[in-house]
């Protein structure tokens, strides 16, 4: 895999930080007219997006956090009734929770009214799917 130039490891650095593409390639000195391009240039590179992944592993092993950890601090979270609790925070914790384990599905609900044929009804469909595919996945949960 080709080495990261200084500016590609400035931009992976400052993309751990607060994983704001544009703004971490701002920080590493592209240009702030440029920089939404460039950072989503940066993030489809082999390259910076293997070093992007390598360093996060690094940090989360430093921090020694693993999934197990995260759902036992939601659910401490999600079942606490001490002082301090909120209720605010068991209710998203809970929403995190049922999330991870896809207690919740999205509803997509198609009426069509029009004489279709079979051919139409498949493009159709498979508009339909493909959304419903690109909208899972940005949010995570495909």
């Amino acid at each position: 895999m080709p080495k990261l130039t200084p500016k590609q490891e400035r931009f992976v650095s400052e993309y751990l930080i607060d994983l704001n593409g544009t703004q971490a390639a701002i920080r590493a000195g592209y240009s702030p007219k440029t920089a939404n391009e460039q950072a989503a240039r940066l993030l489809a590179n082999v390259s910076v997006a293997a070093e992007v992944a390598k360093r996060s592993r690094k940090h989360a092993e430093r921090a020694e956090i693993t999934a197990q950890d995260v759902l036992q601090g939601l659910h401490k979270e999600a079942t606490r009734e001490d002082e301090g609790s909120s209720h605010s925070a068991r209710v998203s914790a809970w929403g995190l929770l049922g999330k991870y384990h896809k207690l919740f599905t999205d509803r997509i609900e198609a009426d069509i009214s029009a004489d279709v044929t079979v051919t139409d009804a498949r493009g159709q469909l498979e508009s339909v799917i493909a959304r419903q595919l690109a909208a899972g996945s940005k949010d995570g949960s495909a």
